[in-house]
């Protein structure tokens, strides 16, 4: 094709380097996302996932996967305490929530929001991997409506919550 062409799916220096979209997801650090995820999250974002509030999803080998699902009765302070605080304290992990909250003028509303935990207690290893892997998790599930980074509790607390979903 002519230099100034560009075939279908390509996105940047082209003729030298091309780079296909597919390939945007995995472009930082070589890992993908899993596509059980995908459509777990399509089937969260529409209400359509049975009981689930929360999913935590970890990296596993070279694959973003599901680490665990938590029921609609699993508050975020509970949650807070008892994983973020817990047992995840010094694990990195990406966490979807299905955020319920009234509106500055009294409605009620909710959002998907991705919380990326990478707490400063984590291996450096470990925190380059997730800082590099967001992206890729951003671009795989469409429909996110707010992203957060906390490295701390307070980074991670429901007040942030409120203030990013009551910001937009």
């Amino acid at each position: 094709p002519p230099s100034d062409v560009r075939p279908a799916g390509v996105l940047q220096n082209w003729p030298r380097r091309c780079v296909l979209r597919e390939d945007i997801s995995r472009m930082a650090t070589g890992i993908g996302v899993a596509d059980a995820v995908i459509q777990k999250f399509d089937s969260f974002k529409l209400k359509k996932a049975g009981d689930v509030k929360i999913i935590t999803l970890k990296i596993d080998g070279k694959a973003v996967v599901i680490d665990q699902e938590y029921p609609r009765s699993t508050t975020w302070e509970s949650f807070h305490a008892d994983q973020l605080g817990g047992a995840l304290e010094t694990e990195p992990r990406y966490v979807l929530l299905d955020h319920d909250y009234t509106t500055t003028d009294g409605r009620p509303a909710d959002k998907i929001i991705l919380i990326s935990w990478i707490p400063d207690t984590s291996p450096v290893m470990k925190k380059m991997k997730y800082a590099g892997t967001k992206e890729a998790v951003k671009s795989a599930l469409q429909g996110i409506a707010i992203n957060l980074n906390a490295t701390d509790m307070a980074e991670a607390a429901l007040s942030e919550i409120e203030a990013a979903c009551k910001k937009i």
